[in-house]
């Protein structure tokens, strides 16, 4: 028998920060293409292009706040308010959390605080979860960095390495292990290697750096999207937790972690937020974790739809390679609750047809397959929007106040 979701994320978040992974990648067609304004061929082959070691050019601090994280995260399982603030109060990992670019939006550092103040189990529950979305939102950032021009392309994504490995993993580790759907779950391993298919992507020294397009932004593209994947697992075990046992410090996590994908339904389904927000915080008996479900994949199922076809000018290049796993990764997201809402679909069918379409899509020649496919996948996918309430198939349409 399988531990609970919280025992689960409490006993594995104490784990070494910052470790790096043995390197490795998967192999993938061999066009060619340049990046980064340099002349460097780019392949997509599975070969490290660097000899620099994943993870070792993360920062001293982020190390040093990841070793204070797994102590709050010990603290708030042993219910310790007093360490669990010591752990976060004036140590590296407030200065941390403090100076994220996206901090002074979102303001994670005051909420952490107050959570910890309050110091029920609940507000504890709250901090340790407002710090993983921060955390998560870090991630995120870092690695988007290495597309954007960030002048030390290996600092930014070992960076991210360090958040996953030093805080974030556990989450993952939960999401596979959720009991509320039957679908198989290889979150972390998907993560692990894309987090070393990208950092093998990378060639140069500093700022000169050059990434491989077919490996570098399709890999960003999995680690962001199968963390979604893992805090939707997870809120919506914690929200089924809540309810089964008036747990309020469930209720309170899983409302904390909303804020790992909240600006996922943000143009999508805005309403959706303040919808899941007013649930988690009411009477915790009263939680309705289906109702939260159909918020979530109202979004996530148009951002699926919005990678269904690509358009011809982006067949062949890595653009339109990088698209097409997004919308794996993402289809790979909404899968259960496809599968709960349509039982006639083959869901193994309809998630094959999705593993076919990067390479189909990255080879740009078979245009009868590609569009045959590609009309699978948007049938299949505006009928669970359809199923999901939605009035016409979109991939990008906010749903109405």
């Amino acid at each position: 028998m399988r531990p609970t979701l919280v025992s689960l994320l409490l006993s594995l978040a104490i784990l070494p920060a910052c470790t790096a992974d043995d390197d490795g990648a998967t192999a993938s067609a061999t066009d060619a293409a340049t990046t980064g304004g340099t002349s460097e061929p780019t392949t997509g082959e599975a070969v490290d292009l660097n000899d620099r070691e994943l993870g070792a050019s993360a920062s001293v601090l982020c190390r040093d706040a990841m070793t204070h994280a797994s102590k709050l995260t010990q603290a708030t399982a042993s219910g310790d308010a007093a360490v669990a603030s010591a752990a976060y109060l004036g140590t590296d990992l407030q200065a941390y959390v403090q100076q994220f670019k996206n901090e002074v939006d979102r303001q994670d550092d005051p909420a952490i605080v107050a959570s910890l103040a309050d110091g029920s189990p609940a507000g504890l529950a709250a901090a340790e979860g407002r710090l993983h979305a921060a955390l998560a939102r870090h991630l995120r950032d870092q690695i988007s960095a290495v597309e954007g021009g960030a002048e030390d392309k290996y600092a930014a994504w070992d960076e991210g390495h360090c958040v996953w490995t030093g805080a974030l993993r556990p989450l993952a580790l939960a999401g596979d292990a959720v009991t509320w759907h039957s679908v198989d779950e290889t979150i972390v391993a998907e993560i692990d290697e894309a987090f070393a298919t990208g950092h093998d992507g990378l060639s140069g020294a500093p700022p000169a750096t050059a990434l491989d397009d077919w490996r570098v932004p399709p890999s960003k593209q999995i680690i962001e999207k199968s963390l979604f994947r893992a805090a939707q697992r997870v809120i919506i075990e914690l929200a089924t937790l809540a309810r089964d046992t008036s747990d309020p410090v469930a209720a309170s996590t899983a409302l904390a972690l909303l804020g790992i994908v909240e600006d996922r339904l943000e143009g999508r389904n805005t309403p959706g937020i303040a919808q899941i927000q007013a649930i988690l915080s009411g009477d915790p008996a009263a939680i309705d974790p289906d109702a939260i479900l159909t918020e979530l994949e109202i979004a996530f199922a148009k951002r699926t739809r919005a990678y269904a076809a690509i358009a011809d000018e982006n067949l062949g290049v890595p653009a339109g390679y990088k698209s097409a796993v997004e919308g794996r990764t993402y289809a790979r997201l909404i899968a259960p609750g496809l599968a709960a809402r349509l039982p006639t679909v083959d869901l193994a069918a309809f998630l094959a047809d999705w593993d076919a379409y990067p390479g189909l899509v990255r080879a740009g020649t078979d245009l009868a397959a590609i569009g045959a496919v590609s009309q699978r996948l948007v049938d299949t996918v505006c009928a669970y929007q359809a199923a999901l309430g939605v009035a016409a198939c979109t991939p990008d349409a906010d749903e109405a106040q």
